[in-house]
């Protein structure tokens, strides 16, 4: 009997044991489980928020190729809403069937995502030559109706890694106006969580003037061509390539080009117009380090230099070894006359103060990159 009263006491105490473990190991299960829902849906936002970023981003494209194929002249609308104008018109759009200039399937008001409702694009084509679209998609919304900033911020670089661009464009997604650079501006922009885009846009042109035939003409010669009007050739059929050559080439007193209410002997207004289209287009597109030095271009009046510097990406903490999350990250760039400087400052989190990353050979200037655009704009 005492060697059962034993065994039984044992079982009892053996049961106990087995209980607490039991707890423990729920205790774990359920962290674990609590640890994976976490993971799985910020693996799901960062789906969503890619996936819209990417309707935004075909949005975006789609005005960069419509503002290419309007070319110098201005359309009869200057001002659109929604997505719907840009799509075919087999599906309620405004383009032709075979070249239109957004798919179908984007909704045209996003779905409301984010609390944005139709974007409104309003194009400026005072200057024929270098035509612009200013953006504006709405301020991003958290699910409690606030502002966020963050998913804002996300969406801009989700949709300026998809922007496709040709020629001599130029776009990107913002939520801080690239001009301001004082910082509480730039502090209450952000807040804002305001998500704005533009377009800018240099057409590049080029003439060419053919002839072909030899009748002798007693009238106006009128050509109607969707291609050449004339086309030079020897009497081999070979056409002139050499820029000074009397075989083929065109013997007149002169040429009006109507394009710029100019004629050809005039070649110095020419000139003058085409550098006036060239100086408009970006003369410096580049990510620098911060404390980086840059020369400012030589603007014909009545253009002025303008510069545009945004975080191209950056480390958190103030040293290598010193590894933090990242609060919030500004440019600032200091005219200094004759040149720009070129500065980027991150707040670290837990600190009141940004923190301005050292300019090179400092071993943290490789903390961060500014990506800087230098123009000449209108005044």
């Amino acid at each position: 009997m005492r060697h059962a009263k034993g065994r039984i006491r044992g079982l009892r105490h053996q049961s106990g044991f087995t209980l607490v473990e039991a707890i423990f190991a729920s205790v774990i299960a359920l962290g674990v489980i609590v640890a994976l829902t976490t993971v799985m849906q910020e693996a799901s936002d960062a789906r969503e928020q890619s996936k819209r970023g990417a309707w935004l981003a075909q949005y975006i494209n789609g005005v960069a190729a419509f503002m290419a194929a309007q070319g110098a002249v201005a359309p009869a609308n200057l001002t659109r809403n929604g997505t719907d104008w840009l799509k075919s018109v087999d599906c309620g759009g405004l383009q032709p069937a075979d070249n239109y200039f957004l798919p179908c399937e984007i909704p045209n008001d996003f779905n409301g995502i984010y609390g944005l409702g139709q974007p409104q694009v309003v194009f400026d084509w005072s200057e024929p030559r270098v035509p612009e679209a200013a953006i504006s998609f709405g301020v991003v919304l958290s699910d409690d109706g606030n502002p966020d900033p963050y998913t804002a911020s996300v969406l801009a670089q989700e949709i300026n890694a998809r922007l496709n661009l040709d020629g001599y464009q130029f776009a990107e997604a913002f939520i801080v106006d690239p001009a301001v650079v004082n910082g509480a501006a730039v502090a209450a922009e952000l807040q804002q969580a305001n998500l704005r885009a533009f377009v800018d846009l240099a057409i590049e042109s080029t003439t060419f003037v053919r002839i072909d035939g030899n009748s002798i003409m007693r009238g106006a010669l009128i050509s109607e061509n969707d291609s050449w009007a004339m086309i030079t050739r020897d009497e081999n059929g070979v056409e002139n390539a050499e820029p000074v050559e009397p075989t083929a080439s065109l013997n007149v007193n002169d040429t009006y080009i109507r394009s710029v209410d100019a004629w050809a002997s005039e070649t110095h207004e020419l000139a003058e117009e085409a550098y006036r289209v060239a100086i408009r287009a970006p003369l410096f597109v580049s990510n620098v380090r911060s404390g980086t030095t840059i020369s400012k271009p030589t603007c014909p009046s009545p253009l002025v230099e303008r510069v545009s510097a945004v975080p191209a990406g950056f480390v958190g903490g103030p040293a290598p070894n010193d590894p933090r999350y990242i609060a919030g990250a500004r440019t600032r760039v200091v005219d200094n006359g004759a040149t720009y400087s070129i500065f980027l400052d991150l707040l670290y989190d837990g600190e009141s103060d940004f923190q301005t990353v050292p300019a090179p050979p400092d071993p943290a200037s490789n903390m961060g990159l500014v990506n800087v655009t230098i123009k000449c704009s209108d005044p």
